[in-house]
């Protein structure tokens, strides 16, 4: 009983982390409503593929939970150096000018061309944003600090792979599909905290139903 009730306070705990995540995140990096019942953050890279092909799924989820669901988008690099850096930086720097969202889904689109600060340079000016305020926002690295930031977090977290999701008090690596998704966040918008963690888990034991074995594996870790 004691081990039970552990892995379920622990569920509702890293679940109101989430949300006080998404609260004090800044817009730019949010997408969706800011008060959102249910957050999703994500631990991703610009130069991943796998990154890139859950956006489909997460544009979704978003548009099928419009007000109860937000994503909060958070830095992890695939390296340390200044070519990782540079996408990452790129987009907070669109960000300051309040396109954060447009220059994510740009650089997704152009992977092949994240090393090259000059394409990088050009998508800013496709998404009209100020150069020379863009530039200055590349050459200062003012956004190094925030993506360091993100990282630390990734590690406190014991991330290892991108993209790595937390959904409440459940982790997931690597690309999933929407259903994954849905079938998460319909448990954890059914009414009370205890609610929330009781039906996820009886929807877990269920026969005909298998969630993907990145729950079981949280499951068995709390």
């Amino acid at each position: 009983m004691k081990t039970v009730l552990t892995r379920w306070l622990g569920t509702l705990l890293l679940a109101g982390l989430c949300q006080a995540g998404a609260r004090a995140e800044p817009v730019s990096n949010l997408r969706g409503a800011q008060d959102a019942p249910v957050t999703i953050l994500v631990f991703s890279a610009f130069a991943c593929q796998y990154c890139a092909e859950t956006r489909a799924a997460l544009d979704q989820v978003l548009a099928d939970y419009p007000g109860k669901v937000n994503l909060v988008y958070k830095h992890f690099p695939l390296g340390a150096d200044a070519t990782a850096y540079l996408p990452h930086e790129a987009a907070l720097a669109a960000g300051e000018q309040g396109k954060f969202w447009e220059m994510h889904d740009a650089l997704f689109a152009h992977q092949d061309q994240l090393a090259d600060r000059s394409r990088v340079a050009a998508l800013a000016r496709e998404l009209q944003l100020d150069p020379l305020r863009f530039d200055a926002a590349l050459e200062s690295r003012r956004g190094a600090s925030r993506i360091q930031a993100d990282v630390a977090e990734a590690n406190a977290l014991k991330v290892q792979a991108t993209p790595t999701f937390y959904i409440g008090g459940y982790k997931f690596e690597g690309a999933q599909p929407a259903s994954v998704f849905k079938t998460v966040i319909d448990y954890m918008l059914k009414a009370g905290p205890a609610g929330r963690a009781q039906s996820l888990l009886d929807k877990a034991r269920q026969a005909e139903y298998q969630l993907p074995p990145a729950i079981e594996k949280m499951r068995e870790r709390k």
